[in-house]
């Protein structure tokens, strides 16, 4: 019988593909780029004083909420474990300041006040015409915990064109083994 006979070289192809099959079970590097990806993204929160929506501004610190001294914002790490990125914060203040919280919602502590000299500048409530040191005397005093309502201010989230710059460094690692 003639005829035509069609052979493919695949030995190319099943290299690139066996390439791709790597980099989709081993994909170290690609989270790390994520992670430092995500890291960025949540300090551009913080500067920008929350995203999507703003966070509720303090009365004081020139209205830069959570920015006092930088120690939140700076303690962002990543840490990666195989195929997985850990981004967070071992801050112990970190969760009442994303989700906020209720004045006495984490109970209460008794805390001891030593002995001190105070200012008193109105008795019986009136205003002394010359104010007056007092000596108060130790004592413990039972105080709430958070002492105040914190409102909350998400800071560990990704903006919705971090999801979609992530995908396309995903494809691109997988596809291309780029970063």
């Amino acid at each position: 019988m003639s005829g035509l006979r069609i052979k493919f070289d695949t030995s190319e192809l099943e290299h690139t593909v066996g390439e791709m099959a790597e980099r989709v079970t081993n994909r170290k590097r690609a989270m790390e780029a994520i992670g430092a990806l995500a890291k960025e993204s949540i300090k551009t929160n913080f500067a920008q004083g929350g995203r999507p929506d703003s966070w509720p501004r303090p009365k004081h610190r020139d209205g830069q909420p959570l920015r006092a001294t930088g120690r939140l914002m700076n303690s962002i790490g990543k840490q990666v474990d195989g195929n997985t990125v850990y981004v967070g914060t071992n801050v112990v203040y970190a969760a009442p300041m994303h989700f906020g919280a209720k004045k006495g919602s984490f109970g209460t502590f008794v805390h001891m006040v030593k002995t001190h000299q105070r200012q008193v500048t109105q008795a019986f409530g009136k205003q002394l015409k010359f104010p007056v040191w007092a000596t108060v005397g130790a004592h413990a005093r039972e105080v709430s915990l958070p002492w105040g309502d914190i409102p909350a201010r998400p800071f560990m989230l990704l903006q919705d064109e971090d999801v979609v710059e992530i995908k396309e460094l995903l494809g691109t690692w997988i596809m291309e083994g780029k970063i």
